[in-house]
C-alpha cells in the first residue's frame, strides 16, 4: 500500500487554506471546512494505523524526510481525533473571535504542523514543524480572553524550542553530519546527558510539567473555548512525543542507583513528574474557574505520563502511552462541556453557577464520566493506565513516588468533584433559569462520542494494549503487555505458586454496572424528594432573599487549602523576578550599546570586529 505523509501534511494545509478564504465570504462555512478537514485527516491517520500501521505492511514514502512509525501513528491518531471533535464547535464560537477565518486557518495549519512533528524522520523538519505549532497555535490564544497568555505562551515556548534545537545540532556533531532521529539513541558520553537535558526541558515545556508549567494555566483558562481542548487534549501532547524520544529511546542516563535499580536520570524525571502531579492537584482543588481547575488537572496528568516513561519498564512506558489516550479523551470531553456552559451562560466561574444539570443533563453526564476517567475510577480509560503507572512504581519500590501517584488519584476526585457540584448540581441560579438549555446535537455528537470512548478505553483495552506492543517492537524495546482473555497481567506476586496479577476491566465494569442498576432501582421505588428554591427557605423567621449568598462553591476547600497557601506563589515569584532581572539587563545593553551617541556605537563595533579577529590580528 503506497502512501505519502507529505500528501496529509499539503492537504491539511490546503483546507486551512480553504477555510480561510471561504471564511473571508462566510465566516461558519469557513468553520465547517475544518470539520471537514480534520475527520478527512483523521480518517486517513486512522485508516493507515489500524490497516497498514498495524498489520505490518509497509508504507512507501516519497520524501525520505518522513517517515512512518508506529508511535509516531498512535499519537498522530490521538491528535488529528482531538482536532476533529473540538472542530464540531467551531462553528458556534467563530462568531466571538475578531478574526474569524484567521482562526479557521491556523486551527487547520496547527495539525497539520502536528503531523509534521509525529512523523519527521529527520530532527531539522521535526524542529520546523514544532516550531510552525507553536506559531500557529499562537495567533489562536488571543482570540479568546486575554491577549497577556499569548506573551507566556511564547516566552516559554522560545525557551523550549531552543533547548531542542540546541539539542539536535549536539546530535548532529555527534553523528558525524547526520540529522536522522536514530542518532538520538547513539549519542554518548557528556553529550548523551546535555542532549538529555535539553530535549527533556522541551518535553516539560510543552507538556507544562514543572517547573515549566506556568503558561499552561494561563493559556488554558484565557484561550477561546475550543482551542483550551485541542491544547489540552492534544498539543499538549507534543510534550509526551519528544519525552518519549528522550528518555525511553536514549535508554538510562547517569549513574545506577542501586536500591531501586534505576539511573539518576529516569529518576529525576519521575521525581519532577510527581512533583508535577502533587502540584497540579493542589492548585487545580483551589481554583473557581472551571476551565483553570482543568488547567491545572492537564498539568497533573502531564505528570503521569513522565512518571510511567521514566520507569522504564513495560508497565510504566505502557501506562504512559495508554494515559495519553485516556487522558487526551476525558480532557477534551471536560473541557468540551465547559465549553458548553459557557456559551449558554457567557462564565466558568463556578461561583456564578449553579443547577444547571436540570437544564443541560447529557452534557452533565459527559462531565461526570470524563472526570472519572481523570480520577483514576473505573470503569474508564484513566484507571486502567493509572494501574498500569502505579504497578511499574512499586515494582521499583519508589514509595514517594507511588505516594504522589496515589495522593494525585485522591486529590482529582477532589477538585474534578468541585465542578460537579457547584456549577451542574446545586440550586438553579435565578438569572440561569430561562436563558440555560442543553448544547445543539452537533454539540453534543462530539462529546457523547468522547464519552463513550472513555467507556470504551476502560472496559476493553486489548486494541490499544496491541498498538501499544507494536510500539515497542518499533522502538526495539525489549518490552511486552501481556493480554489474558480479556484481563492485562500485571507483574509476578513473588509468593512461591502465584501467577502474576491481572486486571480484568471487564469484570470491573461489570460489578459497576450491576450496582448503578441496583441504585437505578432504588432511586425508582422510593419517594421522590420535593424540588425547592432557596426563597423557599428563611432564617430567624425571614425569608432568604439573596440565594446566591449561600451558594456552596464559593471556598468549597478553604480548610485544606489555608494548609499550603503561602507556598503556592513560590514559582511564580521566581519567575516574576527573573523577568524583571531581564528587563534590567536589558536596560543596561540599552544605555551602553544602544545611544544617541555615535562615538560609542563606533567604539563597541570596533572593539566587537577586534574579539571576532584576534586570531587574525596576533
Amino acid at each position: 500500500m503506497e502512501l505519502s505523509i507529505e500528501i496529509f501534511i499539503l492537504a491539511t494545509l490546503a483546507f486551512g487554506l480553504m477555510a480561510y478564504v471561504i471564511g473571508r465570504l462566510h465566516k461558519q462555512l469557513g468553520s465547517i471546512m475544518t470539520i471537514l478537514g480534520s475527520l478527512t485527516i483523521f480518517g486517513g491517520i486512522a485508516y493507515l494505523g489500524f490497516t497498514g500501521g498495524l498489520t505490518g505492511e509497509t508504507a512507501y514514502l516519497t520524501f525520505t524526510q518522513f517517515e512512518i512509525s508506529e508511535f509516531g501513528l498512535f499519537f498522530a491518531i490521538i491528535v488529528s481525533f482531538v482536532f476533529a471533535m473540538v472542530s464540531f464547535f467551531n462553528p458556534f464560537f467563530i462568531k466571538q473571535y475578531k478574526y474569524p477565518a484567521l482562526y479557521s486557518m491556523l486551527f487547520m495549519f496547527s495539525l497539520a504542523g502536528a503531523i509534521g512533528v509525529f512523523f519527521s524522520s529527520n530532527l531539522l523538519y521535526l524542529f520546523f514543524f514544532f516550531e510552525f505549532v507553536v506559531w500557529t497555535s499562537l495567533f489562536l490564544i488571543p482570540m479568546g480572553r486575554s491577549k497577556k497568555a499569548a506573551s507566556w505562551y511564547y516566552g516559554f515556548s522560545a525557551a523550549g524550542s531552543f533547548m531542542l534545537l540546541f539539542a539536535i545540532l549536539m546530535i548532529y556533531n555527534a553523528n558525524n553530519g547526520s540529522f536522522h532521529i536514530s542518532g538520538i539513541g547513539s549519542v554518548t558520553g557528556t553529550t548523551q546527558i546535555i542532549v538529555f537535558i535539553f530535549m527533556s526541558g522541551a518535553a516539560f515545556t510543552k507538556l507544562g510539567a514543572f517547573p515549566l508549567h506556568i503558561w499552561l494555566p494561563k493559556v488554558l483558562t484565557n484561550a477561546p473555548d475550543p482551542v483550551s481542548a485541542v491544547f489540552s487534549g492534544g498539543l499538549e501532547k507534543l510534550g509526551a512525543f519528544v519525552a518519549l524520544l528522550a528518555i525511553v529511546n536514549m535508554g538510562g542516563i547517569g549513574f545506577i542507583i542501586p536500591s531501586i535499580d534505576m539511573y539518576f536520570g529516569q529518576m529525576i524525571i519521575a521525581t519532577l513528574g510527581a512533583l508535577t502531579i502533587v502540584f497540579g492537584t493542589l492548585m487545580a482543588i483551589r481554583q473557581d474557574d472551571a476551565k483553570k481547575l482543568l488547567a491545572y488537572s492537564s498539568m497533573s496528568n502531564g505528570g503521569y505520563i513522565l512518571v510511567g516513561f521514566s520507569m522504564l519498564t513495560s508497565q510504566g512506558v505502557a501506562g504512559g502511552l495508554y494515559h495519553i489516550v485516556a487522558h487526551a479523551i476525558a480532557s477534551t470531553a471536560a473541557f468540551l462541556a465547559i465549553a458548553a456552559v459557557a456559551r449558554v451562560a457567557g462564565t466558568t466561574k463556578m461561583k456564578e453557577l449553579g443547577g444547571i444539570i436540570h437544564k443541560m443533563p447529557v452534557t452533565y453526564m459527559v462531565y461526570l464520566i470524563a472526570i472519572i476517567s481523570m480520577a483514576g475510577i473505573p470503569p474508564m480509560g484513566g484507571f486502567i493506565s493509572k494501574w498500569m503507572i502505579f504497578q511499574a512504581v512499586i515494582d521499583k519500590g519508589m514509595i514517594f513516588i507511588a505516594i504522589a501517584t496515589v495522593f494525585g488519584s485522591i486529590g482529582s476526585f477532589l477538585y474534578v468533584f468541585r465542578p460537579l457540584a457547584a456549577l451542574f448540581l446545586g440550586q438553579e441560579l435565578p438569572q440561569f433559569k430561562k436563558t440555560v438549555k442543553e448544547a445543539p446535537f452537533f454539540m453534543l455528537l462530539p462529546m457523547i462520542i468522547l464519552s463513550l470512548l472513555s467507556v470504551y478505553t476502560g472496559v476493553l483495552p486489548g486494541v490499544i494494549i496491541d498498538f501499544i506492543n507494536k510500539i515497542f517492537v518499533d522502538m526495539q524495546l525489549n518490552y511486552n503487555i501481556v493480554m489474558n482473555g480479556f484481563a492485562i497481567e500485571g507483574y509476578t506476586s513473588g509468593i512461591e505458586g502465584v501467577g502474576p496479577s491481572l486486571l480484568n476491566p471487564l469484570l470491573i465494569a461489570c460489578v459497576f454496572g450491576v450496582g448503578v442498576f441496583v441504585a437505578f432501582l432504588i432511586f425508582i421505588v422510593l419517594k421522590k424528594s420535593k424540588k425547592i428554591d432557596l426563597m423557599d427557605t428563611y432564617t430567624a423567621g425571614n425569608f432568604v432573599y439573596t440565594e446566591e449568598h449561600l451558594h456552596y462553591s464559593v471556598d468549597f476547600y478553604a480548610p485544606l487549602e489555608r494548609l499550603y497557601e503561602k507556598y503556592i506563589h513560590i514559582m511564580k515569584n521566581f519567575y516574576k523576578s527573573l523577568a524583571n532581572k531581564v528587563r534590567e539587563f536589558g536596560a543596561f545593553m540599552k544605555y551602553f550599546f544602544f545611544t544617541n551617541k555615535p562615538e560609542i556605537t563606533v567604539f563597541w563595533i570596533v572593539a566587537l570586529m577586534v574579539f571576532l579577529l584576534w586570531g587574525d590580528v596576533l
